[in-house]
């Protein structure tokens, strides 16, 4: 009698997995918004693994290009959070007949050297069309001063991409400034069956 063939796991059920399994914990937190939680979810611990980095790269990549559009020259986002994130993505890109170049915003200005708030690839001019990555959005705080320090130094941003959205506000909170969100994850996604 042949045996049968298990599926094989898609993309997102293997970063799921890694997510699982490296990321996320259960205990007694108060988060960056000041919310409390009995769940803690730390991307950057998938996000540093090889594998999780090449997977977070090629998911959000993926979801660039499907509601991003053709004509963006960069991705942005907050340090510490989105800097893996952004790297992973910029090399996924590499595939495309455009690469996707990465802007990380300092939560404010350098007081030394050049004095600059956003750190850039050579190549992305002001006025490009953008987008903003995050790890975790919960109120989407992090994400709202990358937008606006990247708009006043003159991108324009529709779109927002996160691994996991924690379903605590961040998406309305970015559509009151003209942004949609795009998560790979919703934190029901990653608790249920837990």
């Amino acid at each position: 009698m042949p045996q049968s063939r298990q599926p094989t796991p898609t993309r997102y059920e293997h970063l799921r997995a890694l997510l699982l399994k490296h990321s996320l914990t259960f205990g007694h937190f108060t988060l960056a918004s000041g919310e409390q939680s009995s769940v803690y979810l730390d991307v950057r611990k998938t996000a540093l693994r090889a594998d999780g980095a090449s997977l977070i790269g090629e998911l959000l990549y993926k979801d660039i290009q499907k509601y991003g559009g053709s004509a963006l020259s960069a991705v942005g986002g907050m340090t510490l959070g989105a800097d893996p994130l952004l790297t992973a993505i910029s090399i996924a890109s590499l595939s495309s007949q455009t690469p996707l170049h990465a802007i990380i915003v300092r939560k404010e200005a350098k007081a030394h050297g050049t004095q600059k708030q956003l750190e850039k690839g050579g190549g992305i001019s002001p006025a490009s069309s953008i987008v903003v990555v995050d790890d975790v959005v919960t109120s989407g705080g992090s994400t709202l001063l990358a937008i606006e320090a990247l708009r006043k130094d003159g991108y324009h941003i529709e779109h927002a991409f996160c691994v996991v959205d924690r379903e605590s506000g961040g998406a309305e909170n970015l559509a009151k400034v003209g942004v949609k969100l795009h998560p790979l994850f919703l934190l029901s996604d990653l608790s249920q069956n837990q």
